[in-house]
């Protein structure tokens, strides 16, 4: 009998010796097993597949020593891609049975290993009748037995299953070239923007499409508004943006924080004043955007600016028109503005009606939350950075409990609280090594959620109605959500029960 199978992850042999689906099924039927063909693909930060098969193989040999095992390197760009897996497990296949002449030989297949592109693949291999004379067998652990074994073959007999022709060698060899160049393109694609945008970290679409945004939609004139959450790397974005586009004589992204000047100097700070325009203009004033001409700038947070400021600021992306409070003159400038804000841009109370239709480009950047699959590669950045500054005995490393409770949680705080809680880490572990969850103090875990917390919990400072005024308006977004239920009430205001019955109580009083 001739056994096939790949080698995932969960074929590695683990310290208190258990095994996976490929070990498995070999001793449910090492007496008639005579041949064995073992897939590996190419080494992953996960595993090395290999080393996994060679660990296998050594233990495997030691049951029985006249068992003929051949490893079988089949390179996998991306294990989960059916156009890819299909003609390469094809082609594999077909060329050992040729060369070893066991076209008629029993065979049997573990469909358990690997992905599961690989498993679905076996299936229609061995369903089309491309491999004859072949069982395929699912392996699984001991508490889901009912009979006692722990191997079942998988009896996948359709009557009106379609045929379906081995192709040639040739044409084989045609499509897997015709599939690899196609995967081959679109990862010089995607080398080339992460070359041209190095400093925003993530392989996920939405980074993707970022990344492809402002390589593809940008120059040196486009306008730029850039969404996003609090701590969603909005700077990262103007910085890349700047470091691809801007002029000569531009030495540094000049950054605005239009959250940092009290409402009712926004405007003068950004677009000058004459002498006496307000109470305490003793001189005149060149602004902000004025001494940024030829430039530019990054304007961050622009809902601070009143909607009046935002209407002048409407004048520059349009026209590059500005004019000085206090001044009926209007001078013109070359400038490009990239803006970002973490507001609601549709909520007219905060924003210009038209003001996101001004800019050239928008740029959403997602929560971290929705993009999970970024959080290795962040984690990894950061480690790599702050180590090196740390100077750290030997090198730290992320145990994969740990590492799978941070890939899980939300953070609200998105990539500044990660980047933060990864410093946190690095101050407290300093002589390096592994560091496991339960090396951690607890508070460690609770700053998961504390850490940072003004940022995605608390409102923007300063309030735009009085504190009163914001107190109600929450107050009444809880009777809304609960329909005006005073127990609903006080579970989402996270107060005593009965409170909000006595709340109104008293309201009512004081109104007779």
């Amino acid at each position: 009998m001739i056994y096939f199978s790949f080698i995932g992850n969960h074929d590695k042999i683990s310290s208190s010796n258990e095994y996976g689906a490929f070990y498995n099924i070999f001793i449910n039927y090492k007496n008639d097993i005579s041949k064995i063909f073992v897939f590996t693909t190419p080494k992953t930060d996960r595993a090395d597949y290999t080393e996994i098969a060679n660990e296998n193989i050594k233990i495997i040999k030691s049951i029985k020593k006249e068992i003929e095992i051949t490893p079988v390197q089949i390179d996998l760009a991306n294990p989960v891609d059916f156009d890819l897996v299909y003609p390469k497990m094809l082609d594999a296949l077909l060329n050992i049975i040729e060369e070893n002449n066991i076209k008629d030989d029993e065979k049997i297949i573990n469909i358990t290993s690997g992905t599961p592109t690989m498993s679905a693949c076996w299936v229609l291999l061995a369903q089309s009748g491309l491999i004859k004379n072949t069982k395929l067998v699912q392996s699984f652990e001991q508490q889901y037995s009912r009979s006692g074994k722990t191997t079942r073959e998988v009896n996948f007999d359709i009557d009106d299953f379609p045929t379906i022709k081995a192709p040639s060698a040739l044409k084989r060899q045609l499509t897997i070239t015709s599939r690899e160049n196609k995967e081959l393109k679109n990862k010089l694609v995607q080398e080339e923007l992460d070359r041209k945008v190095p400093d925003l970290i993530g392989t996920s679409k939405a980074i993707r499409d970022v990344k492809d945004q402002i390589v593809h939609d940008i120059n040196d004139k486009t306008h730029v508004l850039i969404i996003g959450e609090r701590g969603t790397g909005k700077e990262v974005i103007a910085n890349s943006i700047w470091k691809l586009y801007h002029k000569k004589n531009d030495e540094k992204l000049k950054t605005v924080d239009c959250g940092s000047f009290p409402k009712e100097l926004i405007q003068s700070e950004l677009f000058g004043h004459t002498k006496n325009a307000f109470t305490g203009a003793n001189t005149e004033r060149e602004g902000i955007l004025s001494l940024a001409k030829d430039k530019m700038i990054f304007l961050d947070e622009i809902g601070n600016l009143s909607l009046d400021g935002q209407q002048k600021l409407l004048r520059v992306l349009s026209h590059g028109e500005i004019r000085k409070l206090g001044s009926d003159e209007v001078d013109n400038i070359s400038i490009q503005i990239i803006a970002a804000t973490n507001k609601n841009i549709d909520d007219p109370e905060l924003f210009a009606q038209d003001i996101k239709d001004r800019f050239d480009e928008i740029i959403s950047l997602p929560p971290l939350k929705n993009r999970k699959e970024d959080i290795p590669l962040l984690i990894d950045h950061f480690m790599k950075i702050y180590s090196g500054s740390n100077k750290t005995l030997s090198p730290i490393q992320i145990d994969k409990a740990l590492y799978k409770k941070l890939i899980n949680f939300d953070w609200p705080g998105n990539i500044r609280q990660l980047e933060k809680w990864v410093q946190k880490i690095i101050r407290r572990f300093s002589e390096g090594g592994t560091i496991k969850l339960e090396n951690l103090p607890e508070r460690f875990i609770d700053d998961l959620i504390d850490d940072n917390s003004d940022d995605f919990i608390l409102p923007e400072l300063p309030l735009l109605i009085p504190l009163d005024d914001y107190v109600e308006k929450i107050r009444e977004k809880a009777r809304k959500m609960s329909d005006n239920n005073m127990s609903e009430v006080d579970r989402l205001l996270n107060q005593k029960l009965g409170t909000e019955k006595q709340r109104q109580y008293r309201e009512r009083n004081k109104k007779e």
